[in-house]
């Protein structure tokens, strides 16, 4: 328990100074950050379907981390697009040039370009326009608060597990408390951003405090929700392969893989969230 309550800490402390730097000094350096991470978790990812038996093919995979999360800074959407698709041709050239790679390998790698490099990339996305600072906390905030909050409901309550054949540990008390936390932490940046204007003195959503209100709770329940799957998700995948954590860079946290699976999951709503907002104001 210490030593999960102290790699928190850390990582709080290094989100703070990357929010920071993004802030006073440049929105590139978050970028810098998340492409870093991206690339961690990549080869995470590829080590653990290495060890599933598959055998994803690296070439595609070098092309598709090295650009896309700087096009998608770039150039945005079609940036992301462009990276993930240069990467995919790589791949079907060494595929169809050698002789030695399997479908289910050419599966895997598409896998590992949607997830994690295209899923995060939109944090790039998010950081250029689509959300902004708002945009990146609730992207965090949601998904730390989802699983904050099913790990200390289901330790404390207990009850009848959740996906036993999955993740053991889970049950549906903790999910419920997860919700419950996806929510609250969508309700604190409303109160940060809208209700009190403590952040910013103009609203992010709506003009009307009270829609803005429920599309705060909207976006943090369904957050909550996705962020769970994702997190059963990667369980699912560790299972398969075999293993017990991704990586092994956090002490008592697992890798980058195993911090960034609910995160992911919630990026793609968020996204879709400041879009549609940035569409019906336009």
């Amino acid at each position: 328990m210490l030593k999960r309550i102290l790699t928190a800490a850390v990582l709080i402390l290094v989100l703070v100074g990357t929010f920071a730097a993004g802030l006073f000094v440049s929105p590139y350096f978050i970028d810098a950050v998340v492409w870093l991470c991206s690339l961690v978790a990549l080869l995470e990812l590829h080590g653990a379907l290495k060890k599933a038996g598959f055998d994803p093919i690296a070439p595609g995979l070098v092309v598709a981390g090295v650009t896309t999360v700087p096009l998608a800074a770039w150039l945005g959407a079609p940036g992301a697009i462009a990276g993930v698709s240069l990467g995919m041709i790589a791949a079907l050239a060494v595929f169809t040039a050698k002789h030695n790679y399997e479908l289910k390998d050419l599966a895997t790698t598409a896998l590992a370009l949607v997830y994690p490099l295209a899923l995060t990339s939109i944090f790039s996305l998010i950081n250029h326009g689509y959300g902004g600072f708002l945009g990146l906390l609730l992207a965090i905030v949601v998904p730390v608060m989802t699983d904050t909050k099913a790990y200390f409901v289901g330790v404390t309550v207990g009850g009848k597990k959740l996906c036993p054949n999955i993740s053991p540990k889970k049950t549906i008390s903790g999910a419920i408390g997860g919700i419950i936390g996806g929510v609250l932490g969508a309700f604190l940046i409303f109160v940060l951003f809208d209700w009190t204007n403590a952040i910013s003195e103009r609203h992010y959503l709506t003009d009307d405090l009270w829609l803005s209100l429920a599309l705060y709770l909207v976006i943090g329940y369904l957050g909550a929700f996705v962020c769970e799957v994702g997190d059963l998700a990667a369980s699912w995948i560790k299972r398969k392969a075999g293993i017990k954590d991704f990586g092994k860079i956090f002490p008592g946290r697992g890798g980058l893989m195993d911090r960034l699976d609910s995160i992911m999951f919630m990026l793609p709503i968020v996204y879709l969230l400041f879009a549609c907002v940035n569409a019906v104001s336009a």
